[in-house]
């Protein structure tokens, strides 16, 4: 049995993410910062700036509670030399400033933000350009455990997860992405991969048709926070309030290659030939050629 669980069901961190909305607060900043991903974990909440989690949101104590990580506090805007004395660093002129002490608005965001980017890369950074680009998209970083699936063993993380209109019901469809040049980004390693995560998918069904069901109230919910600055799609709404099926099957997996210039963009080109071999060999799992997508650049790409 799969123990996948995603949404909030504690409606008193929901209550008091509605109050911080209407105050000057660092959740009022984030909803209104598009440029954030707010991903819905299993009653908590990641705001991620280009992979990077720069708020881990929670109920504790009875009330809403915030924390990062150590790192996002050093203050990108320090700079010059420090001296190494006798084996030591001359820390004193700069131990008021190096460090971001208190949050005091949207500029304290942005810091948080330009120090978080220092430990992204290109492929984070990508990532982070599509999803912010798809309102059908509704969580990033996604975790599956093989739970005792043999042959599985540990799985890298998933990039994206978005909804897709289908002919009668909702797909919740799950999206793999790599820069071009990734040495990881050949047929045979993909399918062996992918083929897992099908495995673990078919598993954990119901599990997974549980928790986005409820991730699509919650982002319903979130958008209303932000007076509609932050959109969902039509499709999210939907399955919100219950007007459509939701649906998930071991076919419901992308791959997205990106990152790369117009010279391969060429027919007869690396990259369209390796287009061509990934479409073919992902067939194989029953995957069909609309599943892989290869783009230059990932901003603006629609799921």
């Amino acid at each position: 049995m799969s123990d996948f669980n995603r949404g909030i069901k504690n409606e008193a961190l929901i209550e008091g993410l509605r109050r911080l909305a209407t105050e000057e607060s660092w959740w009022r900043d984030v909803l209104l910062d598009r440029s954030l991903i707010i991903a819905i974990r299993d009653e908590y909440l990641n705001v991620y700036w280009q992979g990077q989690s720069i708020f881990r949101v929670s109920f504790v104590n009875g009330r809403v509670a915030a924390s990062t990580h150590p790192k996002y506090l050093l203050n990108p805007d320090v700079s010059g030399q420090i001296s190494l004395v006798g084996g030591s660093f001359e820390l004193k002129k700069l131990e008021a400033t190096m460090l971001t002490r208190t949050y005091e608005g949207a500029e304290t965001l942005g810091k948080l933000k330009r120090a978080a980017g220092l430990f992204s890369g290109r492929e984070k950074e990508g990532v982070h350009a599509i999803a912010t680009s798809n309102p059908s998209v509704v969580d990033v970083e996604i975790a599956l455990s093989a739970n005792g699936i043999s042959d599985v063993g540990s799985l890298p993380r998933l990039d994206l997860a978005a909804f897709e209109v289908a002919t009668d019901h909702i797909d919740l469809v799950f999206w793999e992405a790599k820069i071009f040049d990734n040495p990881e980004v050949a047929p045979r390693s993909i399918v062996i991969q992918i083929g897992k995560y099908q495995r673990v998918i078919e598993a954990s069904r119901q599990k997974l048709l549980e928790s986005y069901r409820l991730v699509a109230q919650n982002l319903v919910e979130i958008s209303k926070m932000s007076g509609s600055v932050r959109q969902v799609s039509d499709a999210v709404r939907q399955v919100a309030a219950g007007h459509a099926q939701l649906w998930v099957s071991p076919s419901d997996v992308g791959m997205i290659v990106y990152g790369y210039d117009a010279d391969h963009q060429r027919p007869g080109s690396r990259g369209e030939t390796l287009k061509k071999e990934l479409a073919r060999s992902l067939s194989e799992l029953g995957i069909g050629e609309r599943r892989v997508r290869f783009r230059g650049d990932p901003k603006g790409l629609r799921l």
